[in-house]
């Protein structure tokens, strides 16, 4: 098996959702100061992070006796991002050598490198959250940073989701084309909006991905099926 066949595809998109209900069990899951006219889960604040009062509401003051835990399980569950990222870095990128095959071009392996690159820059963006979070009192030049890998990332994500839509009109898998469409839709909006909806936008993208995960699993049964 290698990268574009429908069970690889499959294997690294359930990776990819293991791996995010994991790290999710890690993560605070309610700010430790609710964020007047936002609904922003606490991870997603810190990738939005611009200013030293963001953790104090992700994380709670220095006297809030559980902030010690809210920064360990911040720490952990960004450490097992870092196998989520070739996850679904390589689960995309199979996918659309995948779908270049179906639709006999390579052009689509460049959605398939947006990815890789994508989850490059989620691995810079989780080196400066680990630094911001280790060094809480003078965080300003690394949250002054964090914008560029933190919308490099959502941005390309969004783009293959756009590819992906694409490819499903091709096919003629409406309802998969639709699975991807808001993601592309709501980027601009979510980056003008990130506390309004960015949460909603960036969420989006796991939509792209199971529309992805759905068409390798249908491909594939059709393969193992008598006539198929």
């Amino acid at each position: 098996m290698r990268l574009g066949d429908h069970k690889v595809t499959l294997a690294l998109f359930l990776a990819t959702v293991g791996l995010f209900l994991v790290m999710g069990q890690f993560f605070p899951q309610e700010l430790a100061i609710p964020l007047p006219g936002s609904n922003i889960r606490p991870v997603l604040l810190l990738e939005f992070a611009s200013q030293a009062q963001h953790l104090e509401h992700i994380f709670g003051t220095a006297a809030d006796p559980d902030r010690a835990g809210r920064i360990a399980g911040m720490n952990t569950g960004n450490a097992i991002d870092y196998l989520l990222m070739p996850a679904y870095g390589l689960m995309t990128y199979s996918f659309f050598r995948g779908i270049g095959r179906e639709l006999d071009g390579k052009a689509w392996q460049v959605f398939g490198a947006m990815a890789i690159v994508a989850a490059l820059a989620d691995a810079i963006e989780n080196a400066l959250m680990f630094r911001i979070v280790a060094d809480m009192a003078n965080p300003l030049d690394e949250m002054a940073l964090l914008p560029y890998p933190v919308w490099l990332k959502f941005g390309l994500l969004a783009l293959t989701c756009g590819g992906a839509a694409w490819a499903f009109v091709r096919l003629h898998r409406w309802v998969l084309a639709l699975l991807c469409l808001p993601a592309p839709l709501l980027l601009v909006p979510g980056m003008l909006d990130p506390f309004g909806l960015g949460p909603t936008s960036t969420m989006l993208i796991g939509l792209g991905w199971l529309a992805m995960g759905i068409h390798a699993a249908t491909r594939l049964r059709s393969t193992l099926e008598p006539n198929g």
